[in-house]
């Protein structure tokens, strides 16, 4: 079954920052991160490596009203900017995900990640609800990754983006109105804050 490539878009802005630099960290679920993406529209996203390193992040774009998938792996030196690939995605025994990704390069002599976006959100409630995610090339099997945590670490995104499109972007300053979100219900140390 072929999803998923008929709704795909493969650009992204050129300014776009790496996979988790100049971004602002929400919370931390087991070996996701959830971080706010300043410069795609303040975009909530979940981050996550593996010991192979392989680095997967999963992201909502509220400019563009959609999501993107970015994959990389320093091992993966072959990998060209702006070319395209064929990637074959299976959450545990489901019907695969083909997937058109295009090489991403954020600056020059750095890793090449596979980037993909859509509008097609049965793929994220798939990511939620598996317990691991296989990527293939050709026919062959790259990698399996377990997805343990997967659906907290969204619904964490979720909450993120909903936060930040009402409020904006949580301030570590503690004398600026509001806290970061991880530290509410904790009582804070800081008498001067909310």
């Amino acid at each position: 079954m072929v999803r998923f490539a008929s709704v795909l878009a493969v650009g992204l802005v050129a300014a776009w920052p790496s996979v988790a630099q100049d971004s602002t960290l929400w919370k931390r679920i087991g070996n996701w991160d959830i971080s706010i993406d300043a410069t795609i529209g303040n975009g909530c996203y979940t981050l996550a490596s593996w010991t192979g390193g392989t680095v997967f992040r999963l992201g909502l774009n509220p400019e563009l009203d959609n999501y993107y998938v970015l994959i990389g792996n320093d091992k993966w030196g072959s990998l060209k900017a702006e070319e395209s690939y064929d990637i074959q995605l299976r959450f545990d025994d489901k019907a695969p995900w083909d997937v058109s990704m295009r090489g991403l390069q954020f600056t020059a002599g750095e890793t090449v990640y596979l980037h993909a976006q859509s509008t097609d959100f049965d793929f994220i409630d798939e990511f939620m609800l598996q317990a691991s995610m296989t990527i293939s090339y050709q026919g062959n099997k790259i990698e399996t990754l377990s997805l343990s945590g997967s659906k907290r670490a969204f619904e964490e995104v979720l909450a993120c983006q909903e936060h930040v499109t009402a409020q904006g972007i949580p301030s570590d300053d503690p004398f600026a109105s509001g806290s970061k979100p991880e530290s509410k219900g904790r009582k804070s140390e800081d008498p001067f804050a909310d």
